[in-house]
């Protein structure tokens, strides 16, 4: 029996005010139908404007605009009609779609009658304030198991609500046969089922696409090329929500509902180019063959044939067209969890008298992909040491996307196809693990793999450094300061830590050479206790000379020697130079180009680029940035859409689409030129100036001296290491009996110079030796 309660939606999805797909460009959001004339062409053109494109079917697509949108695909020779708006008919009241309060309702009765397997929780509230409701279903749902999690999510596009039904429908048919269908009790015994089915109800309740603040969710996720920073920070209430539920947990299968074409879609959604084609990942076999399995079962999806990137009801995201921030990708690439998205109706909103019929397409489909679950790799890690589950990583050799473990309880859930496989097992603080020639066979149960991590020793290394000096936080000359350290913890859980400072260049001692740290879990960070270490600095410290201190750590587990780090004496100065050749004109289809001349030379600590372009699309626009040295750094990249002009500093006011981080470490001095490309016909504007901020300090004038690691003598020879130094390509070696005359000293260096060696091994015996390290750098040798 189907159940749809609540009273109907009658009205129209008003025309309301928007941002057309989630870029802040106020305006009426409308689905146009847009003729193709060359699909790869078209698609990738529509990809740069960051047009929000919804389907492809043969020789059109679907595309949600505002009016200055349709105006530019016109303009650009395209024809396009606006498609009828899609919106629930007048139904009886016992076969309305539900709304955010019956749902609501309807939920809480479910938990409520199945107290033993059930159980609600909101993950958070969307814009609006209404709770994003998740329904947990397992035999102990308050406990953590060894059991695979799966996860069905729903109408994250919010008018898009078939899917949001079968979910229901999908927790009843769980919780009703529960006890009396075997196959049920066995699914709900030996998984955990998370149904979230309304992740945009704003959206929902306002028969609209987006959420509240008139966002595409599905396209706000992070994105391994466009955006590839991890973080809920900057993101929509909704979309942060799914990703802090997500973090820290495991899970191993998922699939997230839509609608608008019959299909089942598997990653990748985007590819590096935006262009839509076939986007390979690394687990591509495992995705067809779990897309197979619900279309197969789906006798709707399998005839699906609305256009030619769909097999028997299945397609690669990207071969059908690309997009930018997906949630199947962002679940797949960061978070480990195999997951594809699945159009289930080719009407949005269809009348609510055709829910059963889609419930009989699509429950057997349903049950079987939450019983892939059950296949491929599973186990459980613990510590050797401990015997304590460990937060593990798995992956297969030639294979780095990762699985990982619920760090409660240590178990793993990989699918993988049937093969053999060598599996790496790894964690913090532990030694990492291959284990030859793991079997999956065919039509078989998961092969269990438990496994034991050994413990790697105490290893602390310095994480970041504050300079204590309550003035400007950088190390002057002659200045005598405290340095508050912090140190992670690479290896094995440490305890009772202190660590003695150790100067590794000239022009630095230890005025207070010991502190202490709290004890460091493995992986965890701390900074030292007060009171922290001291140093001072030689008066006579060259410009831009880096001091470098190590640390010789003890702790009740081990001791040890950090590696060397740097910080650089005095600090840096900062100066601004405007363009003095603007304005320039920005034409169709052409590159304006200006250039400005840096006249003091430092070596780059931080860059800074404002620029001041007037352009009514900047979707139409790349804005790159040229140093002196050659090094491009891209600042904008036809991102923005219909949005106007682009004032602001780069990265402050805006990100940059490249990191102007790489241009850290290079000269200033010399000519800078900023392009400004406009890629696409019908919009033109003005290039009205730009200017570069560069902070940085004087060139070191030569390589300093280093110092001593350690030296060791036997009968065979001498071994001795020495402290690196930035920015250098390589080491010689020199050696002579006599330190009086330094030209009595031969070089006897292997002739592969590294810069990573930092230890050499000398076979001459006989009378005492004397040895001098030079540094190579890129204006050569040193003083030595």
């Amino acid at each position: 029996m189907l159940r749809f309660l609540g009273c109907c939606l009658l009205a129209a999805a008003a025309f309301v005010p928007a941002f057309a797909a989630g870029r802040g460009e106020p305006g009426r959001v409308f689905a146009v139908r847009v003729e193709l004339n060359d699909r790869l062409a078209d698609l990738k053109l529509f990809h740069d404007l960051d047009l929000d494109v919804d389907g492809v079917f043969g020789t059109w697509a679907r595309v949600y605009v505002i009016e200055e949108e349709l105006g530019k695909l016109r303009e650009l020779g395209f024809v396009a009609s606006e498609l009828p708006e899609e919106i629930p008919g007048p139904e009886p009241e016992a076969a309305a779609y539900h709304t955010y309060e019956t749902l609501t309702a309807e939920l809480q009765q479910i938990a409520a009658d199945h107290p033993s397997i059930a159980r609600l929780h909101s993950i958070g509230k969307s814009v609006q304030g209404r709770d994003l409701w998740i329904m947990k279903i397992t035999d102990n749902p308050d406990a953590q198991e060894d059991e695979p999690e799966v996860r069905y999510i729903a109408a994250m596009h919010g008018d898009e609500v078939v899917g949001k039904e079968m979910c229901i429908e999908l927790l009843h048919w769980l919780t009703d046969r529960y006890a009396t269908d075997s196959r049920v009790s066995s699914l709900v015994d030996s998984t955990e089922i998370w149904i979230l089915p309304s992740m945009n109800p704003d959206g929902t309740a306002a028969l609209r696409r987006y959420n509240a603040n008139n966002y595409d969710l599905n396209r706000d996720f992070p994105d391994q090329y466009d955006d590839p920073a991890d973080t809920p920070a900057g993101r929509q209430p909704e979309t942060q929500h799914v990703m802090n539920w997500t973090s820290g947990t495991s899970p191993v299968l998922t699939a997230n509902f839509h609608g608008g074409a019959v299909v089942a879609n598997y990653p990748y959604d985007s590819t590096p180019s935006g262009v839509s084609t076939y986007a390979v990942s690394p687990d591509d076999s495992t995705f067809v063959s779990i897309a197979r399995t619900y279309a197969d079962a789906n006798p709707t999806m399998f005839a699906s044939n609305a256009d030619a990137s769909f097999d028997r009801g299945i397609c690669n995201g990207s071969d059908w067209y690309a997009i930018r921030g997906g949630m199947q990708d962002w679940m797949y690439v960061w978070r480990g969890g195999k997951e594809i998205t699945l159009e289930v109706s080719a009407a949005k909103w269809p009348a609510a008298n055709q829910l059963g019929q889609f419930w009989t397409d699509n429950r057997e489909s349903m049950l079987r992909y939450l019983e892939r679950a059950h296949e491929g790799l599973r186990g459980i890690v613990r510590g050797a040491d401990s015997g304590a589950p460990l937060a593990a990583t798995i992956t297969t050799v030639g294979n780095d996307m990762k699985s990982f473990t619920d760090p409660q309880v240590g178990d793993y859930h990989r699918l993988l196809t049937p093969g053999r496989y060598d599996v790496r097992f790894s964690a913090t603080g532990y030694a990492s693990r291959i284990v030859r020639d793991v079997e999956i066979a065919p039509g078989s149960p998961p092969t269990r793999l438990d496994v034991a991590l050994d413990p790697l020793a105490v290893d602390l290394q310095p994480d970041a450094v504050r300079v204590v000096d309550g003035a400007n936080g950088v190390l002057d000359a002659g200045e005598s300061t405290d340095l508050a350290v912090t140190l992670r913890n690479l290896g094995s859980a440490a305890s009772g830590i202190t660590a003695t400072i150790v100067p590794t260049t000239a022009f630095a001692r230890a005025t207070r050479p010991q502190a202490a740290f709290p004890n460091l879990a493995a992986g965890a960070a701390a900074e030292s206790l007060a009171p922290h270490f001291g140093v001072e600095i030689d008066p006579a410290v060259p410009d831009g000379h880096k001091v470098g201190f190590a640390f010789a750590w003890t702790s009740a587990e081990g001791s040890g020697t950090s590696e060397p780090f740097f910080l650089s004496a005095k600090g840096a100065s900062c100066t601004t130079v405007a363009a003095s050749d603007t304005p320039k004109s920005i034409l169709d289809r052409a590159t304006a180009s200006s250039t400005l001349a840096f006249p003091s030379n430092v070596e780059i600590a931080s860059v800074r680029v404002r620029t001041d372009i007037g352009h009514t699309y900047v979707g139409d626009l790349h804005v790159k940035v040229v140093s002196p040295s050659g090094v491009p750094v891209m600042l904008h990249s036809r991102t923005g859409g219909s949005a106007d002009d682009i004032v602001a500093w780069f990265p402050t006011d805006r990100t940059s689409a490249e990191p102007l981080s790489r241009l850290v470490g290079e000269p200033s001095s010399g000519t800078w030129r900023l392009e400004v490309n406009d890629g696409v016909p019908s919009n033109t504007g003005q290039l009205r100036g730009w200017s570069v901020e560069i902070c940085g300090r004087p060139f070191e004038a030569s390589t300093p001296e280093m110092k001593f690691r350690s030296v060791a003598r036997d009968a065979s020879g001498a071994t001795f290491a020495w402290w690196s130094y930035p920015g250098l390509t390589g080491y010689r070696v020199y050696r002579s009996t006599s330190p009086a005359n330094r030209a009595a000293f031969a070089d006897v260096s292997s002739e592969d110079l590294d810069a990573s060696p930092t230890a050499f091994r000398d076979a001459a015996s006989g009378p005492v030796l004397y040895y001098l390290v030079s540094g190579v750098g890129p204006a050569g040798e040193g003083t030595r």
